[in-house]
């Protein structure tokens, strides 16, 4: 089976090129692919002739599309129907990863596949707009705070502060999912493969904020958690509003995937426990 995979540069694109082992796999950056550009996206996956695109590539500066929402709806709707308009020419099956701004964030329990959207920014409005030109039978997947698996991410931030003795401030009026690439990227290969249509949730599981990830950090690390170098602040605090309003809660329910007996995405406390072995030299 042949992967391409769009927006091979950004994280996520480079763990499913990495995780992609047994595969065919294409991996193409901005730079060898414009998604914008309806006729490159049309002679690449003609001439490449994939099985299934996953596309990873997306403007996720959530403020940058506030400002810009025509490009926001040209990178992550537009370029979407691209992709599909190409499959439909070779026969290829789309994987399309989109997020959990296409909610509210006003639940106080994690949204299922199918509660109603209501995305409260540009960025969410134009992710929608592409789970839409995805259409039913390609696989539109959601996840929520992706982090990387090889750069440090909040992870080394978090260690770099605890190690200097710098006071690092977290947000603690947020919840989500923290989802580390390294386990999306097989789920999103196995969807491809098996060919499962329709909105899936998947995430790490566990519920928190980022300052309830920075304590698992600290843990991990052997380090207080409780430490006055971990800052936990709000919205507010953070003094001049962004462009962008953030969803309070966004944390997603990974039921498609549960009712299909697949295997749940382990914990992100245990996730982070890796990253920090990783980071520091302590892992087997």
């Amino acid at each position: 089976m042949k992967f391409l995979v769009t927006g091979a540069a950004g994280q996520l694109g480079r763990a499913l090129v990495r995780a992609a082992t047994s595969a065919d796999v294409v991996g193409l950056a901005r730079s060898d692919l414009d998604v914008t550009d309806r006729e490159a996206v049309r002679e690449a996956v003609a001439g490449l002739r994939p099985d299934v695109i996953v596309n990873c590539a997306a403007w996720t500066d959530v403020d940058g599309c506030e400002l810009d929402p025509q490009r926001a709806h040209l990178v992550n709707a537009d370029a979407v129907g691209f992709l599909v308009d190409a499959c439909d020419e070779v026969g290829a099956y789309l994987v399309h990863v989109s997020t959990d701004y296409v909610f509210n964030g006003e639940a106080s329990e994690p949204y299922p596949e199918n509660h109603s959207t209501d995305p409260v920014n540009a960025y969410g409005v134009s992710k929608l707009a592409g789970e839409v030109a995805a259409g039913p039978t390609a696989t539109v997947v959601r996840s929520t705070w992706l982090q990387p698996g090889d750069l440090p991410g909040m992870v080394g931030r978090v260690l770099d502060s605890l190690a200097a003795g710098t006071p690092i401030q977290v947000m603690d009026d947020r919840r989500a999912c923290p989802t580390f690439v390294a386990d999306l990227a097989p789920v999103l290969l196995r969807l491809g493969s098996e060919r499962v249509a329709g909105v899936v949730h998947a995430t790490n599981a566990g519920v928190t904020s980022w300052y309830g990830f920075a304590r698992e950090v600290a843990v991990a690390a052997g380090h207080d958690p409780d430490s006055e170098l971990l800052v936990p602040i709000s919205e507010a605090d953070l003094g001049s509003s962004r462009p962008a309003r953030r969803s309070v809660y966004s944390a997603l329910d990974n039921s498609v995937l549960r009712d299909m007996g697949w295997e749940p995405m382990r914990h992100h406390r245990d996730a982070i426990a890796a990253a920090v072995a990783d980071l520091t030299g302590t892992g087997a």
